[in-house]
Protein backbone atom coordinates (compact mmCIF):
# COMPACT_ATOMS: atom_id res chain seq x y z
CA UNK A 1 0.00 0.00 0.00
CA UNK A 2 0.78 3.66 -0.67
CA UNK A 3 1.89 5.99 2.16
CA UNK A 4 -1.21 7.98 1.03
CA UNK A 5 -4.03 9.06 3.36
CA UNK A 6 -7.09 6.25 3.77
CA UNK A 7 -9.90 6.43 1.85
CA UNK A 8 -13.25 5.64 3.23
CA UNK A 9 -15.27 2.37 2.54
CA UNK A 10 -18.82 4.23 1.53
CA UNK A 11 -16.02 6.52 -1.33
CA UNK A 12 -18.24 6.59 -5.36
CA UNK A 13 -17.32 7.84 -8.13
CA UNK A 14 -20.16 10.69 -9.06
CA UNK A 15 -20.28 12.40 -12.55
CA UNK A 16 -23.36 14.08 -14.11
CA UNK A 17 -25.79 12.58 -12.41
CA UNK A 18 -24.52 8.85 -12.08
CA UNK A 19 -22.68 7.11 -8.90
CA UNK A 20 -20.16 4.18 -8.91
CA UNK A 21 -19.67 2.29 -6.08
CA UNK A 22 -15.97 0.89 -5.37
CA UNK A 23 -14.54 -2.54 -5.00
CA UNK A 24 -13.06 -2.88 -1.54
CA UNK A 25 -9.20 -1.36 -2.04
CA UNK A 26 -5.84 -1.74 0.30
CA UNK A 27 -6.64 2.35 0.92
CA UNK A 28 -9.87 1.47 2.38
CA UNK A 29 -7.28 -0.06 5.25
CA UNK A 30 -4.96 1.41 7.73
CA UNK A 31 -1.54 -0.11 8.50
CA UNK A 32 -1.07 -1.49 11.96
CA UNK A 33 2.01 -0.15 14.25
CA UNK A 34 3.49 -3.19 12.53
CA UNK A 35 2.57 -2.56 9.01
CA UNK A 36 -0.35 -5.25 8.72
CA UNK A 37 -3.28 -4.19 7.31
CA UNK A 38 -6.00 -3.82 9.62
CA UNK A 39 -9.09 -3.06 7.97
CA UNK A 40 -11.16 -6.89 6.87
CA UNK A 41 -13.61 -6.88 4.20
CA UNK A 42 -17.27 -8.44 5.14
CA UNK A 43 -18.74 -11.25 4.99
CA UNK A 44 -21.67 -11.78 2.42
CA UNK A 45 -24.16 -14.42 2.59
CA UNK A 46 -26.31 -15.90 -0.42
CA UNK A 47 -28.68 -19.30 -1.17
CA UNK A 48 -28.56 -20.69 -4.46
CA UNK A 49 -31.53 -23.14 -5.33
CA UNK A 50 -31.93 -25.97 -8.06
CA UNK A 51 -35.45 -27.20 -8.64
CA UNK A 52 -37.07 -30.80 -9.20
CA UNK A 53 -34.09 -31.97 -6.64
CA UNK A 54 -31.10 -33.94 -8.27
CA UNK A 55 -29.54 -37.23 -9.20
CA UNK A 56 -28.17 -38.13 -5.63
CA UNK A 57 -26.07 -40.91 -7.36
CA UNK A 58 -23.83 -38.59 -9.20
CA UNK A 59 -24.38 -35.79 -6.29
CA UNK A 60 -22.99 -37.89 -3.40
CA UNK A 61 -18.80 -38.00 -2.64
CA UNK A 62 -17.97 -41.80 -2.09
CA UNK A 63 -16.54 -41.60 1.22
CA UNK A 64 -16.72 -38.50 4.02
CA UNK A 65 -13.46 -36.85 4.82
CA UNK A 66 -11.44 -35.05 2.85
CA UNK A 67 -12.55 -34.34 -0.94
CA UNK A 68 -10.84 -36.81 -3.62
CA UNK A 69 -12.11 -37.38 -6.89
CA UNK A 70 -15.70 -35.59 -7.06
CA UNK A 71 -18.20 -36.79 -8.44
CA UNK A 72 -20.06 -36.26 -11.86
CA UNK A 73 -22.09 -33.55 -10.89
CA UNK A 74 -19.79 -31.57 -8.40
CA UNK A 75 -16.98 -32.06 -10.95
CA UNK A 76 -17.27 -28.68 -11.98
CA UNK A 77 -16.11 -27.48 -8.70
CA UNK A 78 -12.45 -29.10 -8.85
CA UNK A 79 -10.56 -26.20 -9.10
CA UNK A 80 -12.18 -24.40 -5.71
CA UNK A 81 -12.85 -27.74 -4.01
CA UNK A 82 -10.80 -26.95 -1.00
CA UNK A 83 -13.46 -23.88 -0.17
CA UNK A 84 -16.66 -26.02 -0.71
CA UNK A 85 -18.50 -28.16 1.73
CA UNK A 86 -20.58 -31.30 1.11
CA UNK A 87 -23.09 -32.14 3.66
CA UNK A 88 -25.09 -34.76 3.64
CA UNK A 89 -28.16 -36.31 5.78
CA UNK A 90 -29.50 -32.65 5.81
CA UNK A 91 -33.20 -32.64 6.07
CA UNK A 92 -36.14 -30.18 5.43
CA UNK A 93 -39.11 -31.89 7.54
CA UNK A 94 -40.99 -28.68 7.07
CA UNK A 95 -41.05 -29.16 3.15
CA UNK A 96 -43.52 -32.12 3.53
CA UNK A 97 -46.84 -31.24 2.62
CA UNK A 98 -49.95 -32.14 2.53
CA UNK A 99 -50.91 -33.97 -0.85
CA UNK A 100 -47.50 -32.10 -2.29
CA UNK A 101 -44.14 -32.02 -2.38
CA UNK A 102 -42.99 -29.22 -5.02
CA UNK A 103 -44.54 -25.87 -3.35
CA UNK A 104 -43.74 -26.40 -0.03
CA UNK A 105 -40.10 -27.55 -0.93
CA UNK A 106 -39.42 -23.88 -2.69
CA UNK A 107 -41.23 -21.68 0.01
CA UNK A 108 -40.50 -23.16 2.85
CA UNK A 109 -36.77 -24.14 1.82
CA UNK A 110 -35.45 -20.95 4.20
CA UNK A 111 -38.01 -20.64 6.30
CA UNK A 112 -38.00 -24.00 8.82
CA UNK A 113 -41.87 -24.40 8.97
CA UNK A 114 -44.45 -25.61 6.81
CA UNK A 115 -46.10 -23.50 4.29
CA UNK A 116 -49.42 -22.41 4.74
CA UNK A 117 -51.97 -24.91 2.46
CA UNK A 118 -53.79 -22.57 1.24
CA UNK A 119 -53.55 -20.08 -2.65
CA UNK A 120 -52.95 -17.31 -0.22
CA UNK A 121 -49.68 -17.50 0.00
CA UNK A 122 -48.53 -17.79 4.24
CA UNK A 123 -45.13 -19.03 5.33
CA UNK A 124 -43.78 -19.61 8.82
CA UNK A 125 -41.80 -16.87 9.33
CA UNK A 126 -39.13 -14.42 7.20
CA UNK A 127 -36.55 -16.81 5.09
CA UNK A 128 -33.18 -16.91 6.63
CA UNK A 129 -31.55 -14.35 4.35
CA UNK A 130 -34.13 -11.70 4.91
CA UNK A 131 -33.95 -12.25 9.07
CA UNK A 132 -29.84 -11.57 8.49
CA UNK A 133 -30.98 -8.45 5.78
CA UNK A 134 -32.64 -7.05 8.78
CA UNK A 135 -29.45 -7.00 10.64
CA UNK A 136 -26.82 -5.73 8.04
CA UNK A 137 -28.77 -4.51 5.46
CA UNK A 138 -29.14 -0.96 6.34
CA UNK A 139 -25.05 -1.03 6.11
CA UNK A 140 -25.05 -1.58 2.67
CA UNK A 141 -27.00 0.43 -0.80
CA UNK A 142 -29.58 -2.64 -1.03
CA UNK A 143 -30.33 -4.97 1.67
CA UNK A 144 -30.69 -7.72 -0.16
CA UNK A 145 -31.25 -9.31 -3.74
CA UNK A 146 -33.77 -12.05 -4.61
CA UNK A 147 -32.49 -13.22 -7.76
CA UNK A 148 -33.71 -15.73 -10.65
CA UNK A 149 -34.18 -16.90 -14.08
CA UNK A 150 -37.74 -17.55 -14.97
CA UNK A 151 -41.12 -16.95 -13.85
CA UNK A 152 -43.74 -18.89 -12.24
CA UNK A 153 -47.08 -20.36 -12.75
CA UNK A 154 -49.92 -21.29 -10.84
CA UNK A 155 -49.78 -23.77 -7.81
CA UNK A 156 -51.46 -27.36 -7.30
CA UNK A 157 -53.16 -28.91 -4.33
CA UNK A 158 -54.27 -25.62 -2.98
CA UNK A 159 -51.18 -24.42 -2.53
CA UNK A 160 -50.07 -21.20 -4.12
CA UNK A 161 -47.63 -21.01 -7.12
CA UNK A 162 -46.31 -18.42 -5.14
CA UNK A 163 -44.57 -20.75 -2.92
CA UNK A 164 -42.48 -22.23 -6.30
CA UNK A 165 -41.08 -19.28 -7.75
CA UNK A 166 -40.11 -17.67 -4.15
CA UNK A 167 -37.22 -19.20 -1.81
CA UNK A 168 -36.79 -15.50 -0.07
CA UNK A 169 -39.40 -13.97 2.11
CA UNK A 170 -39.43 -10.71 4.27
CA UNK A 171 -42.45 -11.97 6.42
CA UNK A 172 -45.40 -14.65 6.39
CA UNK A 173 -46.87 -12.90 3.75
CA UNK A 174 -44.58 -10.85 1.47
CA UNK A 175 -41.77 -12.37 -0.95
CA UNK A 176 -38.75 -10.30 -1.94
CA UNK A 177 -39.68 -8.90 -4.89
CA UNK A 178 -37.73 -11.17 -7.44
CA UNK A 179 -35.34 -9.82 -10.49
CA UNK A 180 -35.18 -11.38 -13.31
CA UNK A 181 -33.92 -9.09 -15.87
CA UNK A 182 -30.58 -7.75 -15.76
CA UNK A 183 -30.95 -4.87 -17.54
CA UNK A 184 -33.29 -4.00 -14.28
CA UNK A 185 -30.85 -5.28 -11.60
CA UNK A 186 -27.64 -3.38 -13.36
CA UNK A 187 -29.72 0.20 -13.18
CA UNK A 188 -30.62 -0.31 -9.60
CA UNK A 189 -27.21 -1.32 -8.28
CA UNK A 190 -25.16 0.70 -10.30
CA UNK A 191 -27.18 4.09 -10.91
CA UNK A 192 -29.20 6.04 -8.58
CA UNK A 193 -31.21 7.60 -11.59
CA UNK A 194 -30.67 7.40 -15.50
CA UNK A 195 -26.92 8.87 -16.37
CA UNK A 196 -27.23 12.30 -18.31
CA UNK A 197 -24.86 13.30 -20.59
CA UNK A 198 -24.62 17.40 -20.58
CA UNK A 199 -24.69 19.15 -24.18
CA UNK A 200 -22.20 22.32 -23.60
CA UNK A 201 -23.39 23.48 -26.79
CA UNK A 202 -26.49 24.15 -24.35
CA UNK A 203 -27.38 27.58 -22.66
CA UNK A 204 -26.15 25.87 -18.65
CA UNK A 205 -29.48 25.76 -17.33
CA UNK A 206 -29.94 22.93 -20.33
CA UNK A 207 -26.78 21.57 -20.32
CA UNK A 208 -28.30 17.84 -18.68
CA UNK A 209 -30.08 16.16 -21.13
CA UNK A 210 -31.56 12.09 -20.08
CA UNK A 211 -30.30 9.40 -22.10
CA UNK A 212 -33.02 7.46 -23.41
CA UNK A 213 -31.24 4.48 -23.09
CA UNK A 214 -29.81 4.41 -19.38
CA UNK A 215 -27.66 1.23 -20.13
CA UNK A 216 -26.40 2.61 -23.86
CA UNK A 217 -24.90 5.66 -21.69
CA UNK A 218 -22.29 4.19 -19.85
CA UNK A 219 -21.55 5.18 -16.24
CA UNK A 220 -18.33 4.49 -16.64
CA UNK A 221 -17.86 7.45 -19.29
CA UNK A 222 -19.66 9.76 -16.88
CA UNK A 223 -17.24 8.81 -14.14
CA UNK A 224 -14.19 8.80 -16.02
CA UNK A 225 -12.26 11.82 -15.15
CA UNK A 226 -13.22 10.97 -11.09
CA UNK A 227 -11.72 7.96 -11.75
CA UNK A 228 -8.52 9.36 -13.11
CA UNK A 229 -8.46 11.28 -10.25
CA UNK A 230 -8.81 8.79 -7.99
CA UNK A 231 -6.28 6.48 -9.50
CA UNK A 232 -3.65 9.31 -9.25
CA UNK A 233 -4.26 8.50 -5.31
CA UNK A 234 -3.80 5.17 -5.83
CA UNK A 235 -1.27 2.81 -5.13
CA UNK A 236 0.00 0.39 -7.92
CA UNK A 237 -2.11 -2.59 -6.63
CA UNK A 238 -4.88 -0.65 -5.96
CA UNK A 239 -4.62 0.95 -9.43
CA UNK A 240 -4.14 -2.36 -10.90
CA UNK A 241 -7.41 -3.43 -8.88
CA UNK A 242 -9.47 -0.69 -10.16
CA UNK A 243 -8.72 -1.53 -13.61
CA UNK A 244 -9.96 -4.64 -13.27
CA UNK A 245 -13.04 -4.02 -11.56
CA UNK A 246 -13.69 -1.10 -14.40
CA UNK A 247 -12.82 -3.44 -16.84
CA UNK A 248 -15.62 -6.23 -15.32
CA UNK A 249 -18.39 -3.55 -15.27
CA UNK A 250 -17.27 -2.30 -19.04
CA UNK A 251 -18.15 -5.85 -20.05
CA UNK A 252 -21.39 -6.27 -18.47
CA UNK A 253 -22.78 -3.23 -19.41
CA UNK A 254 -21.56 -4.30 -23.24
CA UNK A 255 -23.43 -7.70 -22.30
CA UNK A 256 -26.29 -5.64 -20.91
CA UNK A 257 -26.59 -3.33 -23.82
CA UNK A 258 -26.72 -6.23 -26.58
CA UNK A 259 -29.75 -8.03 -24.55
CA UNK A 260 -31.19 -5.30 -24.20
CA UNK A 261 -31.52 -4.79 -28.34
CA UNK A 262 -33.27 -7.97 -28.81
CA UNK A 263 -37.22 -8.61 -27.84
CA UNK A 264 -35.99 -12.29 -27.75
CA UNK A 265 -35.34 -14.36 -25.00
CA UNK A 266 -34.44 -17.98 -24.55
CA UNK A 267 -37.93 -18.22 -22.50
CA UNK A 268 -39.67 -19.53 -25.74
CA UNK A 269 -38.13 -22.49 -26.47
CA UNK A 270 -37.05 -23.53 -22.90
CA UNK A 271 -41.17 -24.13 -21.93
CA UNK A 272 -42.41 -25.34 -25.18
CA UNK A 273 -43.15 -28.65 -23.94
CA UNK A 274 -44.23 -27.32 -20.04
CA UNK A 275 -47.62 -28.13 -20.03
CA UNK A 276 -48.65 -24.61 -18.79
CA UNK A 277 -46.91 -22.84 -22.01
CA UNK A 278 -50.15 -23.30 -23.89
CA UNK A 279 -52.69 -24.43 -21.18
CA UNK A 280 -56.32 -23.83 -22.03
CA UNK A 281 -58.08 -25.45 -19.65
CA UNK A 282 -60.12 -23.65 -17.03
CA UNK A 283 -58.48 -23.54 -13.61
CA UNK A 284 -54.72 -23.38 -14.70
CA UNK A 285 -53.15 -20.44 -15.16
CA UNK A 286 -51.47 -20.09 -18.51
CA UNK A 287 -46.92 -19.66 -17.86
CA UNK A 288 -46.27 -15.90 -18.30
CA UNK A 289 -43.35 -15.66 -20.87
CA UNK A 290 -40.68 -12.57 -19.92
CA UNK A 291 -40.56 -10.19 -22.53
CA UNK A 292 -37.48 -10.47 -23.94
CA UNK A 293 -36.01 -6.69 -23.59
CA UNK A 294 -32.28 -6.90 -21.32
CA UNK A 295 -32.77 -10.83 -21.20
CA UNK A 296 -30.11 -12.79 -23.40
CA UNK A 297 -31.28 -15.11 -25.73
CA UNK A 298 -29.67 -18.67 -23.84
CA UNK A 299 -30.18 -19.59 -20.81
CA UNK A 300 -26.59 -19.63 -19.96
CA UNK A 301 -25.57 -16.38 -20.65
CA UNK A 302 -28.87 -14.79 -18.36
CA UNK A 303 -27.39 -17.11 -15.93
CA UNK A 304 -23.89 -15.95 -16.04
CA UNK A 305 -24.86 -12.34 -16.76
CA UNK A 306 -27.03 -12.13 -13.46
CA UNK A 307 -24.18 -14.41 -11.17
CA UNK A 308 -21.82 -11.56 -12.92
CA UNK A 309 -23.55 -8.73 -11.74
CA UNK A 310 -24.00 -10.29 -8.36
CA UNK A 311 -20.38 -10.85 -7.90
CA UNK A 312 -20.01 -6.80 -8.36
CA UNK A 313 -22.40 -6.22 -5.64
CA UNK A 314 -20.78 -8.24 -3.45
CA UNK A 315 -17.18 -6.66 -4.38
CA UNK A 316 -18.79 -3.08 -4.53
CA UNK A 317 -20.44 -3.59 -1.13
CA UNK A 318 -23.69 -2.71 -2.45
CA UNK A 319 -24.83 -5.86 -0.80
CA UNK A 320 -24.45 -8.12 1.63
CA UNK A 321 -27.43 -10.67 1.03
CA UNK A 322 -28.50 -12.48 -1.37
CA UNK A 323 -30.47 -15.68 -3.11
CA UNK A 324 -30.86 -17.50 -6.41
CA UNK A 325 -33.27 -19.79 -8.08
CA UNK A 326 -31.50 -21.04 -11.43
CA UNK A 327 -35.16 -22.00 -12.21
CA UNK A 328 -38.11 -22.42 -9.90
CA UNK A 329 -39.53 -25.31 -7.96
CA UNK A 330 -41.46 -27.76 -10.48
CA UNK A 331 -40.18 -26.05 -13.58
CA UNK A 332 -40.83 -27.31 -16.76
CA UNK A 333 -37.86 -26.09 -18.49
CA UNK A 334 -35.86 -28.02 -21.24
CA UNK A 335 -32.20 -27.69 -21.86
CA UNK A 336 -31.86 -28.85 -25.40
CA UNK A 337 -28.24 -27.04 -25.58
CA UNK A 338 -27.08 -29.58 -23.11
CA UNK A 339 -28.82 -32.43 -25.04
CA UNK A 340 -31.94 -32.64 -22.48
CA UNK A 341 -34.60 -31.91 -24.05
CA UNK A 342 -37.46 -32.87 -22.29
CA UNK A 343 -39.45 -31.06 -19.65
CA UNK A 344 -37.26 -30.82 -16.33
CA UNK A 345 -40.11 -31.77 -14.08
CA UNK A 346 -41.40 -34.96 -16.13
CA UNK A 347 -37.88 -35.68 -16.59
CA UNK A 348 -37.18 -36.05 -12.41
CA UNK A 349 -39.89 -38.42 -12.34
CA UNK A 350 -37.39 -40.98 -13.89
CA UNK A 351 -38.53 -44.41 -12.59
CA UNK A 352 -35.60 -45.33 -12.67
CA UNK A 353 -34.89 -45.52 -16.63
CA UNK A 354 -31.77 -44.85 -17.29
CA UNK A 355 -32.69 -42.16 -20.10
CA UNK A 356 -34.09 -39.90 -17.57
CA UNK A 357 -31.62 -40.35 -15.33
CA UNK A 358 -28.84 -39.37 -17.79
CA UNK A 359 -30.75 -36.21 -18.37
CA UNK A 360 -31.39 -34.82 -14.94
CA UNK A 361 -27.60 -35.64 -14.30
CA UNK A 362 -27.13 -33.16 -17.07
CA UNK A 363 -29.02 -30.78 -15.92
CA UNK A 364 -27.93 -31.11 -12.77
CA UNK A 365 -23.87 -30.51 -14.08
CA UNK A 366 -24.87 -27.38 -16.13
CA UNK A 367 -26.37 -25.54 -13.21
CA UNK A 368 -23.25 -26.48 -11.43
CA UNK A 369 -20.75 -25.60 -14.01
CA UNK A 370 -22.73 -22.13 -14.04
CA UNK A 371 -22.23 -21.41 -10.29
CA UNK A 372 -18.26 -22.93 -10.50
CA UNK A 373 -17.61 -20.36 -13.17
CA UNK A 374 -19.18 -18.07 -10.16
CA UNK A 375 -17.02 -19.11 -7.76
CA UNK A 376 -13.71 -19.51 -9.78
CA UNK A 377 -14.34 -15.43 -10.71
CA UNK A 378 -14.84 -14.77 -7.12
CA UNK A 379 -11.44 -16.65 -5.88
CA UNK A 380 -10.01 -13.81 -8.64
CA UNK A 381 -10.88 -10.86 -6.59
CA UNK A 382 -7.88 -9.91 -4.56
CA UNK A 383 -9.82 -8.36 -1.13
CA UNK A 384 -6.83 -7.67 0.77
CA UNK A 385 -4.82 -9.29 4.02
CA UNK A 386 -4.10 -12.44 1.42
CA UNK A 387 -7.76 -12.95 0.94
CA UNK A 388 -9.93 -13.20 -2.19
CA UNK A 389 -14.12 -12.59 -2.59
CA UNK A 390 -14.41 -16.30 -2.22
CA UNK A 391 -12.73 -16.26 0.84
CA UNK A 392 -15.36 -14.01 2.27
CA UNK A 393 -18.42 -15.35 0.95
CA UNK A 394 -20.55 -17.81 2.80
CA UNK A 395 -23.34 -19.50 0.30
CA UNK A 396 -25.47 -22.65 0.54
CA UNK A 397 -26.25 -24.48 -2.64
CA UNK A 398 -29.35 -26.65 -2.91
CA UNK A 399 -32.49 -28.08 -2.87
CA UNK A 400 -35.52 -28.60 -1.09
CA UNK A 401 -36.14 -31.96 -2.98
CA UNK A 402 -33.58 -34.99 -3.11
CA UNK A 403 -34.72 -37.58 -5.60
CA UNK A 404 -36.99 -35.84 -7.77
CA UNK A 405 -38.79 -39.62 -8.33
CA UNK A 406 -39.59 -39.81 -4.69
CA UNK A 407 -40.43 -36.30 -3.58
CA UNK A 408 -38.03 -36.56 0.00
CA UNK A 409 -36.80 -34.22 1.74
CA UNK A 410 -34.41 -35.93 4.04
CA UNK A 411 -30.51 -36.26 2.48
CA UNK A 412 -30.66 -33.03 0.73
CA UNK A 413 -28.08 -32.29 -1.85
CA UNK A 414 -26.57 -29.55 0.07
CA UNK A 415 -23.11 -27.96 -0.46
CA UNK A 416 -21.59 -24.75 1.32
CA UNK A 417 -19.30 -22.78 -0.49
CA UNK A 418 -16.63 -19.95 0.58
CA UNK A 419 -14.37 -19.52 3.20
CA UNK A 420 -16.46 -17.81 5.77
CA UNK A 421 -14.06 -15.14 6.22
CA UNK A 422 -11.04 -17.63 6.73
CA UNK A 423 -13.32 -19.72 9.18
CA UNK A 424 -14.52 -22.90 7.46
CA UNK A 425 -12.27 -26.06 7.02
CA UNK A 426 -13.37 -26.73 3.69
CA UNK A 427 -12.58 -29.45 0.86
CA UNK A 428 -14.67 -32.01 3.04
CA UNK A 429 -17.61 -34.10 2.88
CA UNK A 430 -19.53 -34.46 6.11
CA UNK A 431 -22.04 -37.07 6.56
CA UNK A 432 -24.10 -35.96 9.95
CA UNK A 433 -26.92 -37.97 11.94
CA UNK A 434 -30.03 -38.42 9.32
CA UNK A 435 -32.48 -36.27 9.20
CA UNK A 436 -30.35 -33.36 11.16
CA UNK A 437 -32.40 -30.34 10.75
CA UNK A 438 -31.15 -27.76 7.76
CA UNK A 439 -31.83 -24.70 9.59
CA UNK A 440 -29.28 -26.11 12.08
CA UNK A 441 -26.82 -24.94 9.02
CA UNK A 442 -29.09 -21.59 8.60
CA UNK A 443 -28.19 -20.53 12.35
CA UNK A 444 -24.69 -21.45 12.32
CA UNK A 445 -24.83 -19.00 9.00
CA UNK A 446 -26.55 -16.99 10.74
CA UNK A 447 -24.41 -16.46 14.02
CA UNK A 448 -20.94 -16.23 11.46
CA UNK A 449 -23.26 -12.79 9.85
CA UNK A 450 -23.75 -11.47 13.36
CA UNK A 451 -26.87 -12.11 14.14
CA UNK A 452 -26.75 -14.62 17.32
CA UNK A 453 -30.05 -16.17 17.13
CA UNK A 454 -30.78 -19.42 19.58
CA UNK A 455 -33.19 -20.79 17.46
CA UNK A 456 -34.00 -20.29 13.77
CA UNK A 457 -37.54 -22.09 12.17
CA UNK A 458 -36.87 -26.00 13.56
CA UNK A 459 -33.45 -25.88 14.78
CA UNK A 460 -31.95 -24.85 18.11
CA UNK A 461 -28.75 -25.67 17.34
CA UNK A 462 -25.71 -24.47 15.30
CA UNK A 463 -24.38 -27.30 12.59
CA UNK A 464 -20.97 -28.83 14.03
CA UNK A 465 -18.17 -29.31 12.46
CA UNK A 466 -17.86 -26.30 9.84
CA UNK A 467 -15.01 -25.21 10.79
CA UNK A 468 -14.22 -22.46 13.67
Amino acid sequence: MSKLSKISRRTVLRGAGAALALPWLDAMSLPSAQGALTGQAPLRMAFFYVPNGVNMSHWRPADTGPLGELPRILQPLEAVKKQILVLSNLAADHCDGKSAAHEPAGGGFLIGKKCKHSEEPEVGNASVDQVVASHIGTETLVDSLALGIDPGHRGDHGYSGTYMSHISWRNKTTPAALELNPKLLYERLFRGKPPQRPDWSAPPAERATPSSNSVEESVLDLVRDETKSLQRKLGYTDRNKLEQYLEGLRSIEKRVATAGRDSHSHHQEAFAKDPTADADEPGIDKLIIPEGKGIPSLYADHVNLMLDILTIAFQTDATRVASFMFSYEKSGRSYPQIEAPGSHHSTSHHQQQEKNLEEIAKINTHHMELFARMLSRMSQIDEGNGKNLLDNVLICYGSGISDGNKHNHDDLPILLAGGGGGLLQGGRHIKYEKKTPICNLYLDMMHRMGVASESFGDSQERLRDLGI
